[in-house]
């Protein structure tokens, strides 16, 4: 492949370079990315820096997606590595979620935990809990560890929210649903009537 002329390049807004390559838009890099590769207007560049830039690009294009994402809310690193990965593929999507576990922006740990409280103060039991941490792609020792540190009282508490005004019947029903065993809905509401 011959080699290819860099024909502009543009600071954006956000301070980052808008590269083109022989008249066309091409890829985005931070300002020392492009130094370290010797990327400068009218300079020709040769295909494996063509290539090296275009990786470089796909990185830091994941780990500015990741850092948005867990500017929202907290994610496991599973699910943020599959997330990442869709768009800038497997090798990108790793190294960015390594960085952001290297600065505390994910921590399967505090994800597990923050993950547990919440759904407890929206009423759901632990069975659903277990659930939603191993889809999160949650290690199974973490999750188990993670969830054994929910004590009885917490676990009542969750089911009060679930339960509403049910009862009876109804109330086992939700509970059961929800992702609670039958050990919180005797204690809650008592054993069911068998006609």
């Amino acid at each position: 492949m011959p080699s290819r002329e860099i024909t502009a390049i543009h600071t954006r807004e956000d301070l980052r370079l808008a590269i083109e390559l022989d008249g066309k838009a091409w890829i985005i890099l931070d300002a020392l990315s492009a130094a370290r590769l010797g990327l400068a207007e009218g300079y020709t560049v040769h295909p494996d820096v063509i290539a090296e830039a275009e990786h470089e690009a796909k990185r830091e294009r994941a780990l500015l997606r990741g850092a948005k994402l867990v500017g929202r809310r907290s994610h496991a690193r599973g699910e943020l590595e599959q997330r990442l990965a869709r768009r800038d593929g497997d090798d990108a999507a790793r190294d960015a979620v390594d960085r952001l576990s290297e600065l505390g922006a994910v921590d399967d740990v505090r994800h597990a935990a923050n993950l547990i409280e919440h759904r407890l103060a929206k009423g759901w039991g632990p069975a659903r809990i277990e659930h939603d941490l191993s889809v999160a792609g949650l290690d199974e020792s973490l999750i188990r560890t993670t969830l054994a540190d929910v004590d009885d009282e917490q676990i009542d508490a969750a089911a009060r929210i679930a339960l509403g005004t049910r009862v009876d019947a109804e109330g086992w029903q939700r509970l059961a649903a929800r992702g609670f065993d039958e050990s919180v809905a005797e204690r809650l509401l008592g054993l069911p009537d068998v006609d």
